[in-house]
């Protein structure tokens, strides 16, 4: 299991702690957690990725909005490190599992911080055009694929299973800190120009490369036996597919193509709906990221919940009820307030899917079950190509209230015929 000297997680994290066992955690013990040293730097470096993502695929959207005046473009630019992840998923799990996750992380982060650097470089030049923005996302996405899986299955090592809950709380809390600075400063940052928004990029990408390389947390890697990578790949999906909870919430995450609909559009109709430009942009992005923040925040203080699946399916629905109210307004005011709703939904949801995921899988499964988790909630962003052909040929305010019937309807499919959701003991 991990080692780590001045803050050993627990060995035994084979050990699912009882939902009662939570439950009697004082706040204070819940907090506990921020006394790891390599815990509090997960949190900071995660900080600094999560507000790289925010900052990217604003300045990314934007850029590619005033290249090409097209939200089909948008939609497929955001979808190119989706296709990697989803590609490149199952291998990046497997990896997870029988290799040095922290090695991982850091190898990965240091790819994408040149990524960065190479975007920032071509706009500061003139140079850019729209073509460079895929290979660019091809090979970001590819490193993600591999850091996810690792990412994720590194804050147990460091914790252990029984403080996972709170240190994911914890995690998505200032992850979406990040979510609301990330999208101010990036509104800012564009307003300036949009080479220093990738500049700024760039910089943050190598501030979180940086962190990792001072934690001291290593993971033992699961023996794989001489097993080649495809037999455990194979392994890890049939495990995932004969879970019923997993198999329900990896059906679940297939509902996120209809989220990533509203990502390709949130640029034009900030621009030519609510016509708030590139700050509006960013304050509304940010007003998404209080609500997240205020939602993962709520699970720190009522800690162990029963009935997971239940609160699981009213924020998901809850997230598309209220983002369709976009569909059919053309007001800043209300769209802060969808936002925010919206953005709570979603910080719910954020938190509790990986918990649970990584609460039922056996330990020498966790990366794998991950993985295949991702490779699936990965289609949000091929979901913007879906969302710029409907708004392309049906309108903007009708995009949104498909996104929003088509992730009801998938919700509330799975719950309906997946029992694994509606029992307490998740």
């Amino acid at each position: 299991m991990a080692k780590q000297a001045a803050d050993p997680a627990p060995s035994d994290v084979s050990i699912r702690p009882t939902a009662e066992s939570i439950e009697r955690l004082s706040l204070g013990q819940r907090l506990a957690v921020l006394s790891i040293v390599d815990f509090r730097y997960v949190i900071i470096a995660n900080v600094m990725m999560f507000s790289g993502f925010q900052i990217r695929n604003m300045s990314q959207a934007w850029l590619t909005l005033e290249l090409t005046d097209s939200t089909l473009w948008v939609g497929i630019i955001n979808a190119m490190p989706g296709f990697s992840i989803i590609g490149l998923s199952l291998l990046g799990g497997a990896m997870a599992d029988r290799s040095e996750r922290w090695k991982i992380q850091l190898r990965t982060r240091f790819v994408i911080g040149v990524m960065a650097f190479v975007t920032a470089f071509l706009v500061a030049s003139g140079t850019i055009e729209v073509w460079h923005l895929i290979p660019i996302g091809l090979v970001t996405g590819s490193m993600f694929a591999f850091q996810n899986p690792a990412g994720q299955t590194y804050v147990m090592d460091v914790v252990g299973r029984d403080r996972l809950l709170p240190a994911m709380s914890l995690n998505s809390i200032l992850s979406n800190l990040a979510s609301i600075v990330g999208p101010a400063i990036g509104g800012a940052l564009l307003a300036i120009g949009i080479e220093v928004a990738f500049f700024a990029l760039a910089g943050i990408y190598s501030a979180g490369f940086v962190i990792t390389i001072f934690m001291k947390t290593r993971s033992t890697p699961n023996p794989h036996d001489g097993k080649s990578v495809t037999r455990e790949i194979i392994e890890g999906l049939k495990y995932s597919v004969s879970n019923p909870l997993i198999r329900a919430l990896l059906f679940f995450a297939f509902g996120s193509v209809f989220a990533g609909m509203y990502m390709a559009l949130y640029p034009q109709f900030a621009r030519d709906v609510l016509e708030v430009g590139e700050v509006g942009f960013g304050v509304i992005l940010a007003m998404q990221g209080i609500g997240a923040l205020l939602g993962s925040t709520l699970l720190i203080f009522f800690g162990d919940i029963k009935y997971k699946g239940t609160v699981l399916i009213f924020s998901v629905v809850g997230m598309h009820v209220v983002t369709s109210v976009l569909g059919f307004t053309e007001s800043f005011p209300v769209t802060m307030v969808v936002m925010l709703l919206s953005g709570t939904a979603f910080g719910t949801w954020f938190v509790l899917v990986p918990t649970m995921l990584q609460t039922v899988a056996k330990a020498e499964m966790r990366g794998r079950v991950m993985s295949v988790f991702f490779m699936i909630m990965l289609i949000f962003q091929p979901g913007g190509i879906l969302g710029g052909l409907i708004e392309k040929f049906w309108g903007i305010h009708e995009a949104f209230l498909v996104g929003a019937a088509g992730g009801v309807a998938v919700s509330v499919l799975v719950y309906v015929f997946s029992p694994a959701l509606r029992t307490r003991d998740i």
